[in-house]
């Protein structure tokens, strides 16, 4: 379940997402836009007197290198939890890539507590990248391992009463980074590979 998912990146360890690979060719190493990319309609924002400021996009994420790449996963962990607080996931949306698992079950998450008039209080997380590897020739996709550090996050009703809660967390993860029509988008965030 994705809303209690990052807390250790919480989500990506209890909704077990697997490493989702990207078609590309040699001669188009960015991924590939699609009718299917298109975002659905942004969620209406229902900023709470708690939720976290919206993070400051970083000058290093116009760069089409490692860096970037890094920079633009830093940002998107660090994104998470302002758009699960306070349901503005326009920006979100245009970062993640259709075969991101973890993008598609965030969303999911935050369309449920809008349904259920649901909030998402604390959660602020940041991201650091330990590893970046070479970019995939074929697909044009940057893998990089991220420890994510989360504070402690809680869901409550619309009386404010607490439904669910997660303690701070760390964890590692691995992000795949690709690029789309100039920008950069995140294909997956999965638990980190083994050794």
């Amino acid at each position: 379940m994705s809303g209690m998912v990052l807390r250790a990146i919480g989500l990506i360890a209890t909704a077990g997402l697997a490493l989702s690979a990207c078609t590309g060719s040699p001669q188009e190493p960015e991924v590939s836009a699609s009718p299917s990319d298109d975002p659905a309609p942004a969620a209406s924002a229902s900023l709470s007197p708690e939720a976290p400021a919206k993070p400051e996009r970083p000058e290093a994420m116009k760069r089409k290198d490692a860096e970037g790449a890094a920079a633009a996963a830093e940002y998107f962990i660090e994104l998470y939890p302002y758009v699960m607080s306070t349901g503005d996931t326009e920006e979100f949306e245009a970062m993640s890539h259709r075969a991101c698992g973890f993008c598609a079950d965030a969303l999911a998450d935050i369309a449920r507590f809008q349904a259920r008039g649901q909030n998402y209080v604390g959660g602020e997380a940041s991201g650091t990248v330990l590893t970046t590897y070479e970019r995939d020739n074929l697909t044009g996709i940057y893998p990089l391992d991220l420890s994510i550090q989360q504070a402690a996050s809680r869901v409550t009703d619309s009386a404010g009463a607490e439904i669910s809660s997660a303690s701070e967390s760390n964890s590692e993860v691995r992000v795949e980074m690709g690029r789309r029509d100039g920008g950069w988008v995140v294909v997956e965030v999965a638990s980190a590979p083994e050794g």
